[in-house]
């Protein structure tokens, strides 16, 4: 049976994406009521762990500061650090697990989703075997949650296709860092670039 056609409008308006949101209280809140004080810690989108400085106000992240004297990235941030912090109060941010019905999306209790996603990956493997799954990593885990996902994958799952997101993000820069310079990394730290009169770019 045919599922009826679903408001496209009405999901985007409850779920997403908002493309041109603003913190709460919008951009100039953070000057008008400063923050309470600056938590040191780390950026944890990619690899990289960039130091950051987040401003705090009444519990919540409103900001960050640059940490200049941290040696690897110097107060510097990528455009995805600097609006990490909007993530948390970001209006696009699911809160509670979906199920999909006739009308759309409903939002579902965590031990109705799992029960469902252990239903799920159970038939795929009873069909097509243990390897028809596959677990997919994050850089940013912490050396304790990628131990647990490997023994997720590996005796949970029986699977013994895992793999990390490096793989597909960083291959191309690994590739053309190894053509151009030898080695799989950047050859040189940033600071060095600071110490330069003149920055070639290339391509070939």
């Amino acid at each position: 049976m045919a599922r009826p056609p679903i408001d496209e409008a009405s999901v985007v308006e409850r779920y997403g994406p908002h493309l041109k949101y603003e913190p709460p209280g919008g951009w100039q809140s953070e000057a008008q009521n400063p923050a309470e004080k600056l938590v040191q810690t780390h950026c944890c989108f990619c690899g990289q762990q960039c130091e950051i400085q987040l401003k705090v106000r009444n519990n919540e992240v409103i900001g960050f500061e640059p940490w200049e004297e941290f040696p690897f990235n110097r107060g510097m941030l990528c455009p995805k650090g600097v609006k990490r912090y909007m993530q948390s109060s970001h209006p696009d941010r699911l809160l509670l697990p979906l199920m999909r019905d006739d009308s759309g999306f409903r939002p579902a209790s965590w031990n109705d989703a799992l029960a469902l996603t252990a239903r799920r990956l159970r038939n795929i493997q009873e069909r097509y075997g243990r390897d028809a799954v596959a677990v997919y990593g994050g850089a940013s885990l912490t050396t304790e949650k990628a131990y647990l996902l490997g023994k997720f994958a590996r005796i949970a799952l029986g699977t013994r296709h895992i793999d990390y997101n490096g793989r597909l993000c960083m291959v191309s820069a690994g590739v053309a860092y190894k053509l151009a310079f030898g080695v799989d990394r950047s050859p040189n730290p940033l600071e060095r670039f600071s110490c330069g009169r003149r920055v070639f770019l290339w391509q070939t």
